[in-house]
Formats: structure tokens, C-alpha cells, sequence
């Protein structure tokens, strides 16, 4: 489906019994963290408040061929730079159309673009694989998992909580071709150039059939991104069974400051979480102060003098929610 049949507009008084019927229909109020139950006094009150010009956060109606079938929100966090995204569809006729992914991928490029946010998340109920699809295809990253965080009736739920960067949706704008890649022993040549023109290759001993090896071994942790067709980037991870490690972390000067070290690094991470990791180590030369100043700003912490690490929980999640209101 297009993403151009669905608009997304402000909300209106009109809109709100359509709000007052959805909010009364346990099988919509299911995927919602909330009980039935809504009056159109309750709805005017909470238009009353969205509609103030005090109010920071963006509520909008999702509306397809003039129908107004859902709602989208960002909800924006004290520092500015954040917001917890949420979607729903309100009518049921309307399910499983496209209609929530269209909707979805036009409020990033609004928070991205429009309002200069770096981060987006949301949480989401962790059974309901429809909605988790629906952000995954959008760029939504699993973070965590938080078991029966929620109560709903009388059953706890298990809450998953996803986010999207800035940078990994703009690698996501850029046209097919470019961007993440993988990287596996047949690049080697590839590799190596690259590697040479930012001055993390040669060292001594280690030739095209080590590297063809090393990229071979850790295959499953090795990124690159391109641009224009060629490789402009490359981070390598690796994992003993327990720790993870990163390195290899570079980009070609043309292409640097553009958010490309940044992706690769939390791409690896990503793939090391998923195998297990629970920290990440890497070491940088001793005086490389801009190396350890990016790190640092990526949440990696000094341990000794040449070795930084980074410690974080791995979270399996497997479901997602879309909320009241787009709250």
C-alpha cells in the first residue's frame, strides 16, 4: 500500500466520538494499554488540553480517502530531543491494511525532520506480533524486554520496549544499494583498501589470508556501508562466549560526520546483544583522545588506559502495542 493514501492532519472536535466509540470496544481497547471505557465529556477535556498552545507534544487523526480511521501521537520528553511515539487504529475494517506502517513512517520523518528529535520510542504490549512487524519494517529496534509490567483485567502483561535513532533512519532514506552491509571474507580485497586509505591497515603479520580469516570467523558480526556503490565504512565485532569486542571502527574522511561510525558501532552491538553479550570491550591507542571522545559520547566507559568498555543488558522481545490516542 502507499504510504500517500493515508494523511495525517490535526484533530478536530468532530473527530471525538469517533474516539468515544473506538475507546469503547474491547477488541480495539486489546492492543491498548488500557481498560474499555471513555465518555465524550472525558474526550472534550483532553481535546481541550491537546489543544492549548502550551502543549509541546503532537497529537494527530489518521485519515485515509477523508475517513478518519486512527490516531498518531509523539509524545516529547523534557530534554527535547525525545519522544515516545504511538499508533492506533481505531477502525476495524481498516486492519491489516498498511494504514498503521504508512502512518508510522510518516511521523518519523515529522519527528526527524520537522521537529530535529534524535531518538523515538515506544512500548508495546509483547504479544502482538501484528503491531511488532509494523515497527520492525518502520526501523524500530528492540531494546528490552520488562515482564508483566503492565496489568490489564487481571492478567499481567509483558511490555517490549523499542526506539529508532535519528541516524538509523536516515540511512534508511538513502537510496537502495547504500548503507548497512554485511561484510564476510569475499570483500577482502575491498576491506583492505579501505582499511589502508584510514589507517587501520597494515600491521605486522597480518596479510590478505588473515584478514580473509578474521573476516571468515566473526562473518556473523562484520558491517560495512556503502555509498555510491562503494564501501565507505567498516566495524567488526567479535565474541568469546561471554564479552563482546569492537574493532576496525572506520570511515573515509569524505564520509565522516555523517552518522556513519555511529550506525556501524550500534549495529554490531545489536548483533553481539542478540548472541548474548552483556558487555562490549575495544581497545584505542594510547593519546587518541577524538577516538575515545566518540566512544564515551556512545556510552563506552574508560576501564584502563587503552581499553574502553560498554556494559548492557540484552533483551529478547518478541511483540509490540499500539496506544490510546498515539500515546
Amino acid at each position: 500500500m502507499s504510504q500517500a493514501t493515508v494523511r495525517l492532519r490535526p484533530i478536530t472536535e468532530a473527530d471525538l466520538p469517533n474516539y468515544v466509540r473506538w475507546f469503547n470496544d474491547p477488541e480495539v481497547t486489546d492492543f491498548l494499554m488500557r481498560e474499555p471505557g471513555m465518555t465524550l465529556e472525558q474526550e472534550r477535556e483532553w481535546f481541550q488540553r491537546i489543544s492549548s498552545p502550551d502543549y509541546l507534544s503532537l497529537i494527530l487523526a489518521i485519515e485515509v480517502n477523508r475517513r478518519h480511521i486512527g490516531g498518531t501521537g509523539l509524545h516529547m520528553h523534557d530534554d527535547g530531543f525525545s519522544a515516545n511515539f504511538g499508533i492506533h487504529i481505531g477502525e476495524k475494517s481498516c486492519w491489516r491494511k498498511g494504514y498503521g506502517t504508512a502512518a508510522t513512517r510518516e511521523m518519523l520523518r515529522i519527528g526527524f525532520e520537522e521537529r530535529d528529535l534524535h531518538r523515538i520510542q515506544l512500548e508495546a504490549w509483547a504479544a502482538n506480533p501484528r503491531a511488532i512487524r509494523c515497527y520492525e519494517k518502520c526501523g524500530f529496534r528492540h531494546e528490552a524486554l520488562r515482564r508483566h509490567a503492565w496489568r490489564k483485567g487481571d492478567q499481567w502483561r509483558d511490555v517490549v520496549l523499542m526506539a529508532i535513532l535519528r541516524e538509523q533512519w536516515e540511512a534508511s532514506q538513502r537510496p537502495a544499494g547504500d548503507g548497512l552491509c554485511d561484510l564476510g571474507p569475499e570483500r577482502t580485497c575491498e576491506v583492505m583498501a579501505l582499511w589502508e586509505q584510514v589507517g587501520l591497515w597494515p600491521h605486522v603479520g597480518e596479510d590478505a589470508e588473515v584478514i580473509r580469516r578474521s573476516l571468515t570467523l566473526n562473518r556473523r558480526f562484520a558491517c560495512g556501508w556503502r555509498a555510491s556503490g562503494r564501501l565507505v565504512g567498516t566495524a567488526i565485532g567479535a565474541w568469546d562466549g561471554l564479552r563482546g569486542w569492537l574493532y576496525r571502527v572506520g570511515v573515509l574522511p569524505a564520509y565522516r560526520r555523517q552518522g556513519i561510525a555511529s550506525a556501524l558501532v550500534s549495529e554490531v552491538e545489536r548483533r553481539l546483544a542478540a548472541a548474548g553479550a552483556c558487555q562490549i570491550n575495544l581497545m584505542i591507542w594510547t593519546g587518541s583522545e577524538e577516538a575515545r571522545a566518540f566512544y564515551a559520547h556512545l556510552g563506552y566507559e574508560r576501564s584502563e588506559a587503552a581499553l574502553m568498555r560498554k556494559r548492557f543488558v540484552g533483551a529478547e522481545a518478541i511483540g509490540s502495542q499500539e496506544s490510546p490516542h498515539g500515546s
